[in-house]
């Protein structure tokens, strides 16, 4: 507004003072129409409102279009921009290569006919090219075209330091799903991490050939993903398999710091060896462990309990039979623990399964129907003395037993390597055949 605007609407006010002081009648009359305006805009405001609850109208693209008019179409509307076949949904403005200018983030849904919708992802940019073009480069995972099946979100962590002439966070894009309250109200089940890595100079036309944003790193997990921004270490959860039982296995991937990057360095289209892998309880042991019915639990349970000081449940309580009498005993080496010597501080289950053909033979009738009185579980495991960390050797697997409606850890089946030869003495047999 310019200086002669200015003092115009400061002698208009000026005025309107004199007025209202010199005829209080006016005052009143203003201040009731004053009072009126308002109540009849909030009557228009409530009765809007209804209406686009009642209907679902989105007034969102009348707002864009009108924003757009309104600069005389100075503006770049990407709702508008991108063809009928996607349907944008997110819209971020935010500096993605570290230039100092931001750039448009650009969140859309394609393939809109077939009910599932994936998202993908675009970043406007128009810093080359003379006169500068505004240009798209894509974020694609490594192995789709899509970044995600569920609502994406957008998070920016500094990942990557090395080969950085200055400090550039990463993008990271997250696929949510909901999910309890007690989990947040959503859960991650996707995460592609995507590094700037300029591809042209700036006097160039742009290309997306190699990949400007490319990426260090592609998790998928059912179960859910966490990014620890500190150890910049990456946790998936993958639940397939161990639905029944509502456990998961817990992948654990670090960045390779010299590389930097989480992709292999054989084949940058997969994920790099994870530095961790176990099977844990999805959702943290349940209190009722003992009244599972899922013999794969128990199992899990019992080891668990082992390595901890005050456990929840003593795990003399999941045992019966021989399993019981070797406890009692201390016979670790029965419990795949050999010739342990010191205190074991952890023990890491890194493979858990079941035989359900076993299922098929003794059952006993119950209400319920007909159920297997036994199951057979194999397992793998690691376990750490001190600093040291040893596999058990293996495969460990468990004959587990109803008794009185519970499952519980009977005896040792035997596996391969366990078996006798022909004309072992029975004084030199496994401890798994010393049940009467």
């Amino acid at each position: 507004m310019s200086a002669l605007g200015l003092m115009a609407l400061g002698l208009a006010a000026i005025f309107a003072m004199v007025v209202m002081f010199a005829f209080p009648g006016v005052r009143t009359t203003i201040g009731q129409m004053v009072v009126g305006m308002f109540i009849l805009l909030l009557g228009l405001a409530l009765v809007s409102l209804l209406l686009i609850a009642i209907t679902g109208f989105d007034p969102m693209p009348l707002i864009r279009r009108g924003a757009v008019v309104q600069t005389g179409h100075k503006l770049v509307d990407f709702y508008t921009l991108l063809p009928e076949r996607y349907r944008v949904q997110e819209v971020d403005y935010k500096d993605t290569d570290g230039d100092g200018e931001q750039e448009w983030i650009v969140f859309y849904q394609f393939d809109l006919a077939d009910g599932r919708s994936p998202y993908a992802g675009v970043i406007y940019d128009f810093d080359r090219g003379d006169p500068p073009v505004l240009f798209p480069y894509r974020l694609l995972p490594p192995d789709r075209d899509y970044l995600s099946e569920a609502v994406v979100r957008l998070d920016f962590e500094d990942v990557v330091e090395v080969g950085e002439a200055q400090p550039v966070k990463e993008l990271l894009v997250y696929g949510e799903v909901r999910a309890a309250k007690e989990d947040g109200g959503t859960i991650a089940t996707d995460l592609t991490i995507f590094r700037h890595v300029p591809n042209s100079f700036d006097w160039e036309f742009p290309r997306d050939e190699p990949r400007r944003y490319q990426v260090i790193g592609a998790f998928r997990g059912d179960g859910g993903i966490a990014f620890d921004p500190e150890k910049k270490t990456v946790t998936v959860l993958n639940r397939a398999g161990y639905d029944r039982s509502q456990l998961a296995v817990e992948t654990v991937y670090a960045l390779d710091e010299a590389r930097g990057t989480y992709m292999s360095p054989a084949d940058p289209q997969q994920l790099g060896a994870p530095i961790s892998s176990r099977v844990i309880f999805a959702f943290g042991m349940p209190d009722d462990i003992l009244e599972t019915p899922f013999p794969e639990k128990l199992v899990l349970g019992f080891y668990e309990s082992l390595a901890q000081k005050r456990p929840p449940v003593e795990p003399r309580e999941f045992l019966t039979g021989q399993a019981l009498i070797e406890y009692e005993r201390g016979n670790l080496a029965y419990f795949g623990f050999g010739d342990v010597t010191g205190k074991v501080d952890a023990v890491k289950i890194t493979r858990l399964s079941y035989a359900p053909d076993v299922e098929q033979f003794n059952p006993s009738i119950t209400v319920l129907g007909k159920e297997p009185r036994f199951i057979t579980v194999s397992l793998d495991f690691e376990m750490q003395v001190g600093d040291t960390t040893t596999s058990a050797p293996g495969p460990i697997q468990w004959i587990v037993t109803l008794v009185n409606g519970r499952w519980k850890i009977d005896r040792r089946a035997p596996s391969p390597a366990e078996l006798p030869t022909p004309g072992q003495p029975a004084e030199s047999a496994p401890a798994w055949q010393m049940k009467d």
